[in-house]
Protein backbone atom coordinates (compact mmCIF):
# COMPACT_ATOMS: atom_id res chain seq x y z
CA UNK A 1 0.00 0.00 0.00
CA UNK A 2 2.92 2.34 0.71
CA UNK A 3 4.50 1.80 -2.44
CA UNK A 4 1.58 1.66 -4.59
CA UNK A 5 0.38 5.50 -2.61
CA UNK A 6 4.28 6.65 -3.40
CA UNK A 7 3.28 6.16 -7.51
CA UNK A 8 0.13 7.70 -6.88
CA UNK A 9 0.29 11.16 -5.15
CA UNK A 10 2.86 11.97 -7.86
CA UNK A 11 0.33 11.72 -10.08
CA UNK A 12 -2.50 13.04 -8.35
CA UNK A 13 -0.47 16.21 -7.89
CA UNK A 14 0.10 16.44 -11.45
CA UNK A 15 -3.27 16.22 -12.46
CA UNK A 16 -4.57 18.74 -10.17
CA UNK A 17 -1.80 21.12 -11.42
CA UNK A 18 -2.63 20.49 -15.20
CA UNK A 19 -6.52 20.62 -13.79
CA UNK A 20 -6.84 24.19 -12.88
CA UNK A 21 -4.13 25.45 -15.08
CA UNK A 22 -1.72 26.01 -12.57
CA UNK A 23 -3.95 28.17 -9.86
CA UNK A 24 -3.65 31.87 -9.97
CA UNK A 25 -1.10 31.16 -13.06
CA UNK A 26 -1.47 34.05 -15.83
CA UNK A 27 -2.59 33.97 -19.64
CA UNK A 28 -6.01 31.98 -21.52
CA UNK A 29 -6.39 29.38 -18.94
CA UNK A 30 -9.71 28.45 -20.54
CA UNK A 31 -10.30 27.84 -24.57
CA UNK A 32 -11.82 31.34 -24.48
CA UNK A 33 -15.57 31.92 -25.90
CA UNK A 34 -16.00 35.16 -27.92
CA UNK A 35 -17.19 38.13 -26.03
CA UNK A 36 -19.59 40.06 -28.64
CA UNK A 37 -18.43 43.42 -29.49
CA UNK A 38 -19.84 46.43 -28.23
CA UNK A 39 -19.48 49.80 -29.95
CA UNK A 40 -20.90 53.06 -29.32
CA UNK A 41 -21.49 56.13 -31.88
CA UNK A 42 -18.84 58.16 -31.73
CA UNK A 43 -19.09 62.62 -31.36
CA UNK A 44 -19.95 64.91 -34.70
CA UNK A 45 -16.49 66.23 -34.48
CA UNK A 46 -15.05 69.91 -34.35
CA UNK A 47 -17.76 72.33 -36.15
CA UNK A 48 -17.22 74.56 -39.40
CA UNK A 49 -17.66 77.88 -39.80
CA UNK A 50 -18.87 78.71 -43.37
CA UNK A 51 -17.96 82.80 -44.80
CA UNK A 52 -19.05 84.20 -47.85
CA UNK A 53 -17.68 87.52 -49.38
CA UNK A 54 -19.61 89.26 -52.54
CA UNK A 55 -18.09 91.76 -54.06
CA UNK A 56 -20.52 94.72 -54.84
CA UNK A 57 -17.66 96.81 -55.87
CA UNK A 58 -17.71 95.93 -59.08
CA UNK A 59 -17.33 99.01 -61.50
CA UNK A 60 -16.11 98.40 -64.32
CA UNK A 61 -12.62 100.31 -64.07
CA UNK A 62 -10.02 99.81 -65.64
CA UNK A 63 -8.88 96.48 -64.58
CA UNK A 64 -12.77 95.76 -64.34
CA UNK A 65 -13.83 93.16 -66.57
CA UNK A 66 -16.09 94.49 -69.09
CA UNK A 67 -17.25 90.55 -70.14
CA UNK A 68 -19.23 90.61 -67.22
CA UNK A 69 -21.37 93.23 -66.66
CA UNK A 70 -23.36 94.03 -63.57
CA UNK A 71 -24.97 92.76 -61.72
CA UNK A 72 -23.68 89.29 -63.01
CA UNK A 73 -20.82 89.07 -60.45
CA UNK A 74 -23.17 89.28 -57.37
CA UNK A 75 -26.08 87.71 -58.62
CA UNK A 76 -24.00 84.48 -60.06
CA UNK A 77 -22.03 84.50 -56.27
CA UNK A 78 -25.33 84.71 -54.50
CA UNK A 79 -27.30 81.98 -56.95
CA UNK A 80 -23.85 79.63 -56.20
CA UNK A 81 -23.97 79.89 -52.58
CA UNK A 82 -27.11 78.86 -52.37
CA UNK A 83 -27.39 76.02 -54.66
CA UNK A 84 -23.75 74.99 -52.56
CA UNK A 85 -25.32 74.79 -49.10
CA UNK A 86 -27.48 71.86 -49.57
CA UNK A 87 -24.14 69.56 -50.63
CA UNK A 88 -21.66 71.24 -47.71
CA UNK A 89 -22.05 67.97 -45.31
CA UNK A 90 -23.31 70.91 -42.72
CA UNK A 91 -24.12 69.31 -39.35
CA UNK A 92 -25.59 70.68 -36.01
CA UNK A 93 -23.09 73.26 -34.86
CA UNK A 94 -22.04 74.39 -38.46
CA UNK A 95 -22.45 78.09 -39.02
CA UNK A 96 -22.57 80.38 -41.96
CA UNK A 97 -22.29 84.07 -42.75
CA UNK A 98 -22.47 86.67 -45.39
CA UNK A 99 -21.23 89.82 -46.04
CA UNK A 100 -20.54 92.15 -49.61
CA UNK A 101 -17.18 93.59 -50.50
CA UNK A 102 -17.70 97.31 -50.59
CA UNK A 103 -15.60 100.52 -50.51
CA UNK A 104 -16.43 100.27 -46.65
CA UNK A 105 -16.34 96.28 -46.29
CA UNK A 106 -16.17 96.57 -42.53
CA UNK A 107 -19.43 98.00 -41.87
CA UNK A 108 -22.06 96.02 -40.35
CA UNK A 109 -24.09 97.18 -42.64
CA UNK A 110 -22.97 95.44 -45.72
CA UNK A 111 -23.61 92.15 -43.73
CA UNK A 112 -26.56 90.81 -46.18
CA UNK A 113 -26.29 86.82 -44.11
CA UNK A 114 -25.64 87.42 -40.32
CA UNK A 115 -24.03 84.44 -38.54
CA UNK A 116 -26.33 81.69 -38.04
CA UNK A 117 -25.64 78.57 -36.68
CA UNK A 118 -26.97 74.99 -37.10
CA UNK A 119 -29.10 74.03 -33.90
CA UNK A 120 -27.33 71.50 -31.68
CA UNK A 121 -29.47 68.57 -30.67
CA UNK A 122 -29.82 67.13 -27.33
CA UNK A 123 -26.93 64.78 -26.66
CA UNK A 124 -28.76 61.45 -27.17
CA UNK A 125 -28.49 59.27 -23.93
CA UNK A 126 -27.81 55.56 -24.26
CA UNK A 127 -28.04 52.97 -21.78
CA UNK A 128 -24.93 51.55 -19.70
CA UNK A 129 -22.95 48.90 -21.39
CA UNK A 130 -23.21 45.19 -19.77
CA UNK A 131 -20.41 44.34 -17.80
CA UNK A 132 -17.94 42.50 -19.20
CA UNK A 133 -17.83 39.21 -17.00
CA UNK A 134 -14.45 38.25 -15.38
CA UNK A 135 -12.03 36.12 -16.37
CA UNK A 136 -11.01 32.95 -15.06
CA UNK A 137 -8.09 32.32 -12.74
CA UNK A 138 -7.96 28.56 -13.38
CA UNK A 139 -9.32 26.00 -15.15
CA UNK A 140 -12.17 25.12 -12.74
CA UNK A 141 -13.57 28.28 -13.50
CA UNK A 142 -14.43 27.58 -16.79
CA UNK A 143 -17.75 26.12 -17.07
CA UNK A 144 -18.82 28.85 -14.87
CA UNK A 145 -17.38 31.91 -17.16
CA UNK A 146 -18.58 29.95 -20.28
CA UNK A 147 -21.97 30.55 -18.60
CA UNK A 148 -21.42 33.88 -17.84
CA UNK A 149 -20.40 34.73 -21.37
CA UNK A 150 -23.35 33.41 -22.50
CA UNK A 151 -25.37 35.74 -20.47
CA UNK A 152 -23.10 38.63 -21.45
CA UNK A 153 -23.31 38.20 -24.77
CA UNK A 154 -26.92 37.98 -25.01
CA UNK A 155 -27.14 41.28 -23.29
CA UNK A 156 -24.41 43.00 -25.62
CA UNK A 157 -26.26 42.34 -28.96
CA UNK A 158 -29.99 43.67 -26.98
CA UNK A 159 -27.48 46.71 -26.07
CA UNK A 160 -26.17 47.20 -29.40
CA UNK A 161 -29.78 47.32 -30.88
CA UNK A 162 -30.91 49.89 -28.50
CA UNK A 163 -27.69 51.82 -28.94
CA UNK A 164 -28.55 51.88 -33.21
CA UNK A 165 -31.73 52.60 -32.55
CA UNK A 166 -31.15 55.43 -30.75
CA UNK A 167 -28.23 56.65 -33.03
CA UNK A 168 -30.45 56.16 -36.35
CA UNK A 169 -33.10 58.36 -34.42
CA UNK A 170 -30.75 60.95 -33.18
CA UNK A 171 -29.52 60.93 -37.17
CA UNK A 172 -33.00 61.33 -37.89
CA UNK A 173 -33.65 64.05 -36.14
CA UNK A 174 -30.31 65.90 -37.43
CA UNK A 175 -30.54 65.54 -41.04
CA UNK A 176 -34.33 67.39 -40.60
CA UNK A 177 -32.57 70.04 -38.75
CA UNK A 178 -30.06 70.68 -41.13
CA UNK A 179 -32.80 70.61 -43.58
CA UNK A 180 -34.76 73.16 -42.18
CA UNK A 181 -31.63 75.51 -41.78
CA UNK A 182 -30.75 75.34 -45.28
CA UNK A 183 -33.82 76.04 -46.65
CA UNK A 184 -34.36 79.18 -44.41
CA UNK A 185 -30.53 80.12 -44.98
CA UNK A 186 -31.46 79.66 -48.72
CA UNK A 187 -34.34 82.16 -48.68
CA UNK A 188 -32.65 84.55 -46.89
CA UNK A 189 -29.97 84.70 -49.54
CA UNK A 190 -31.99 84.63 -52.56
CA UNK A 191 -33.96 87.68 -50.60
CA UNK A 192 -30.13 89.89 -50.78
CA UNK A 193 -30.44 92.83 -52.94
CA UNK A 194 -26.89 94.18 -54.25
CA UNK A 195 -26.70 97.81 -54.67
CA UNK A 196 -23.65 98.47 -56.72
CA UNK A 197 -20.90 100.58 -54.97
CA UNK A 198 -18.82 102.84 -57.47
CA UNK A 199 -16.94 104.36 -54.92
CA UNK A 200 -13.98 101.71 -54.64
CA UNK A 201 -13.18 98.15 -53.02
CA UNK A 202 -11.79 97.27 -50.04
CA UNK A 203 -10.83 93.52 -49.85
CA UNK A 204 -9.10 93.74 -46.83
CA UNK A 205 -12.25 94.89 -44.94
CA UNK A 206 -13.98 92.16 -45.74
CA UNK A 207 -11.06 89.47 -45.13
CA UNK A 208 -11.02 91.84 -41.45
CA UNK A 209 -14.76 90.86 -40.70
CA UNK A 210 -14.20 87.36 -41.32
CA UNK A 211 -11.38 87.06 -39.63
CA UNK A 212 -13.46 88.28 -36.79
CA UNK A 213 -15.85 86.19 -36.68
CA UNK A 214 -13.47 82.90 -37.21
CA UNK A 215 -12.20 84.27 -34.07
CA UNK A 216 -15.04 84.04 -32.19
CA UNK A 217 -15.82 80.56 -33.70
CA UNK A 218 -13.61 77.84 -32.94
CA UNK A 219 -13.32 74.79 -35.56
CA UNK A 220 -12.56 74.51 -38.91
CA UNK A 221 -12.75 77.81 -40.96
CA UNK A 222 -14.01 78.23 -44.34
CA UNK A 223 -13.54 81.46 -46.56
CA UNK A 224 -15.20 81.67 -50.18
CA UNK A 225 -14.74 85.12 -51.97
CA UNK A 226 -16.25 86.35 -55.05
CA UNK A 227 -14.43 89.13 -56.58
CA UNK A 228 -11.80 89.65 -58.94
CA UNK A 229 -9.65 90.82 -56.36
CA UNK A 230 -8.72 94.42 -57.10
CA UNK A 231 -8.37 96.29 -53.89
CA UNK A 232 -8.80 100.17 -54.75
CA UNK A 233 -8.96 101.21 -51.32
CA UNK A 234 -5.95 100.09 -49.50
CA UNK A 235 -7.44 99.16 -45.66
CA UNK A 236 -4.00 99.20 -43.55
CA UNK A 237 -6.13 96.70 -41.64
CA UNK A 238 -4.18 92.81 -42.30
CA UNK A 239 -6.57 90.54 -40.45
CA UNK A 240 -5.39 87.10 -38.71
CA UNK A 241 -7.00 84.08 -41.05
CA UNK A 242 -4.95 81.25 -39.29
CA UNK A 243 -5.43 77.73 -41.03
CA UNK A 244 -8.47 79.23 -42.69
CA UNK A 245 -9.32 77.96 -46.11
CA UNK A 246 -9.30 79.80 -49.04
CA UNK A 247 -11.48 80.23 -52.22
CA UNK A 248 -11.54 82.92 -54.67
CA UNK A 249 -14.38 82.36 -57.15
CA UNK A 250 -15.59 84.20 -60.35
CA UNK A 251 -12.14 85.20 -60.82
CA UNK A 252 -11.63 87.09 -63.84
CA UNK A 253 -9.66 90.00 -65.21
CA UNK A 254 -9.37 90.52 -69.01
CA UNK A 255 -5.51 91.30 -68.85
CA UNK A 256 -4.68 87.43 -68.86
CA UNK A 257 -1.03 88.81 -67.31
CA UNK A 258 -3.23 91.33 -64.86
CA UNK A 259 -5.27 88.16 -63.87
CA UNK A 260 -2.10 86.01 -63.22
CA UNK A 261 -0.14 88.55 -61.45
CA UNK A 262 -2.77 89.31 -59.22
CA UNK A 263 -3.15 85.42 -58.67
CA UNK A 264 0.16 85.02 -57.55
CA UNK A 265 0.42 88.96 -55.18
CA UNK A 266 -2.78 87.57 -53.53
CA UNK A 267 -1.28 83.88 -52.80
CA UNK A 268 1.86 85.75 -50.82
CA UNK A 269 -0.77 88.00 -49.35
CA UNK A 270 -2.94 85.31 -47.81
CA UNK A 271 0.28 83.05 -46.40
CA UNK A 272 1.31 86.27 -44.63
CA UNK A 273 -1.95 86.55 -43.14
CA UNK A 274 -1.89 82.60 -42.48
CA UNK A 275 -4.45 81.13 -44.38
CA UNK A 276 -4.11 78.10 -46.47
CA UNK A 277 -2.81 78.35 -50.17
CA UNK A 278 -5.95 79.77 -51.84
CA UNK A 279 -8.05 77.77 -54.51
CA UNK A 280 -8.38 80.46 -57.59
CA UNK A 281 -11.63 79.26 -59.80
CA UNK A 282 -11.85 81.19 -63.11
CA UNK A 283 -15.53 82.58 -63.66
CA UNK A 284 -15.99 79.44 -65.68
CA UNK A 285 -15.49 77.04 -63.54
CA UNK A 286 -17.26 78.95 -60.50
CA UNK A 287 -20.02 76.09 -60.69
CA UNK A 288 -22.18 74.89 -57.74
CA UNK A 289 -20.49 71.49 -57.85
CA UNK A 290 -16.74 73.01 -58.33
CA UNK A 291 -17.17 75.39 -54.91
CA UNK A 292 -18.65 72.54 -52.68
CA UNK A 293 -15.52 70.34 -54.20
CA UNK A 294 -13.35 72.56 -53.15
CA UNK A 295 -15.23 73.23 -49.57
CA UNK A 296 -14.76 69.29 -49.25
CA UNK A 297 -11.23 68.66 -50.03
CA UNK A 298 -10.02 69.71 -46.65
CA UNK A 299 -12.71 67.77 -44.48
CA UNK A 300 -13.83 68.85 -41.67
Amino acid sequence: MRTRLGFALPLIAALLVAGCGGLGSSGAVCPGPTLEPVTKPGGAGESVTYGFLIDRAYTGDAKRSPSYPWPQLPMTALNTVAGALTNLDLRPGDSVFGTWISHNSNDMREIFLPLSQVPKSSAAEYPAAPTLPKAPLNQLECNDYTAKVRTYNAAAKEWQVKVNDIAQAAAAQDAQTVATFIERTQTAIRAASPVQDPVGTDIYGGLAVAGGVFGANPGKHKLVLFSDMTDTVGNPVRPDLSKSDIVVGLYHRDDPSDQGKGQRDWETTFRTLNAQTPVFLPWAATTVDKIVEQLKATGR
